[in-house]
């Protein structure tokens, strides 16, 4: 590890603040931070390891490293798959944590800041894989680090007309949420920040894959979205066919596509305005896709959108959601949630609750931080926290309640959504 950077660290030394990594360095560090995980991960399963696969912006060469005081920043995370031999157990999720925590730490000695994620799987995973944005991009960008260079095979191949348009939509729903995140702890964590700068990128390179998705031009990578979204954009398609001005929309995504590959962030000042108009391209979009899914026309509101699509899921999709969490709480410590569980089961599966509680809070954001919180669009924020699965405690009002609100979702999303399809 400290080999493979030892160039970039000496690049680096002495310029303060944050900068985009040279080509070389890119390279180096896109070659160390799997090397590390590999030793880590066949020192810790050894034999019971078939194969340890990179996944996400950092397989595809996609992935935005800055530098930082003392070494560098990877944003977003390092995603790897660990696929186990036939008949081996999974490790619990504890010991997997244990794992990254060291790869995390190991990465930190080197001058590398970086999360890890971790996820173990066997080949039955890989063979029942349905058709989804995330199966399409593991066959065909994810990477074999070590072991068998041919287990992505298993996964079965599928064309892009295959993937579900629910899953696109799923994809912007994340998005928002991921949003809430950055914004839940207190004013200084403001739509300016470095955090919530990156995520706006991200939001916008994701609505943009949504969008593809309906429109039947999703590809993989970042530079082939946004070929193919100028392309639909100068295409003979109406304009009123698309949630907004498609060109408009299709320069936002070139300047994020450039930042999140270059690895230079939006600049400051432009920050602001930048979020506040993918907040609504993001209702317009988040609105027109739903239309499409449930056939209502376009002066349904958004709630009346999404409970029609919510009704829409099967018995077996909801059950699953909700004995997924009742796992993750524990039967005998949640035994008094089960009334409230068992009457939002038959609205909906837990993720979909949460994207009810995200979406009006999200698309309220402008305003509430227009106001300082004085003002509160459809605010009673008190009805909205019982639709989660596991609802927090908020203050009277004032703009401490909206904020504890998304942290609320921010803490059922990461406790009971991430790394399950449920």
């Amino acid at each position: 590890m400290r080999s493979a950077l030892a160039g970039t660290r000496g690049a680096q030394a002495g310029r303060p603040g944050h900068a985009a990594a040279a080509p070389d360095d890119v390279r180096a560090l896109r070659a160390a931070i799997p090397e590390e995980a590999a030793q880590a991960c066949l020192a810790r399963y050894g034999d019971r390891l078939r194969a340890l696969v990179l996944t996400g912006s950092l397989a595809r060469d996609e992935a935005t490293f800055v530098r930082e005081p003392g070494g560098w920043c990877l944003r977003g995370d390092a995603d790897f798959l660990l696929v186990l031999h036939e008949g081996e157990a999974l490790p619990p999720d504890s010991d997997l944590r244990r794992a990254a925590d060291e790869i995390e730490a190991a990465l930190a000695s080197g001058g590398v800041r970086c999360h890890v994620g971790l996820a173990a799987v066997g080949p039955v995973y890989l063979r029942r894989l349905p058709p989804s944005i995330f199966a399409y991009e593991l066959r065909a960008c994810g990477r074999v680090v070590r072991g068998d260079g041919a287990v992505l095979r298993l996964v079965r191949a599928i064309s892009v007309a295959d993937i579900p348009l629910e899953d696109a939509w799923r994809l912007l729903a994340n998005r928002i949420v991921e949003q809430l995140e950055t914004l839940a702890d207190g004013p200084g964590a403001g739509v300016a920040s470095d955090a919530s700068g990156y995520r706006t990128v991200k939001l916008y390179l994701d609505m943009a894959t949504s969008l593809l998705l309906f429109a039947g031009g999703y590809a993989p990578t970042y530079a082939e979205r946004l070929e193919n979204l100028r392309r639909l954009a100068d295409g003979p398609t109406p304009r009123d066919a698309w949630p907004f001005l498609l060109g408009e929309f299709a320069e936002a995504v070139a300047a994020c596509t450039c930042s999140k590959l270059s690895g230079n962030l939006p600049a400051a000042p432009t920050r602001r305005s930048l979020w506040e108009r993918a907040v609504e391209h993001a209702e317009r979009l988040w609105r027109w896709e739903l239309a499409r899914l449930t056939d209502l026309g376009s002066d349904a509101s958004n709630r009346q959108l999404l409970e029609v699509w919510m009704r829409r899921q099967s018995r077996r999709q909801r059950l699953r959601g909700w004995l997924s969490v009742l796992r993750r709480e524990g039967w005998q410590r949640s035994w008094r949630e089960w009334p409230r569980w068992a009457e939002l089961a038959l609205g909906g599966s837990p993720r979909y609750w949460v994207y009810f509680v995200a979406g009006p809070l999200f698309f309220s954001l402008p305003a509430l931080l227009e106001s300082a919180g004085r003002e509160a669009p459809s605010s009673n924020w008190g009805a909205l926290r019982r639709f989660l699965p596991v609802p927090a405690p908020l203050p009277s009002g004032g703009d401490t309640a909206w904020r504890e609100l998304a942290a609320a979702v921010a803490w059922n999303y990461s406790h009971f959504l991430v790394g399950t399809r449920a």
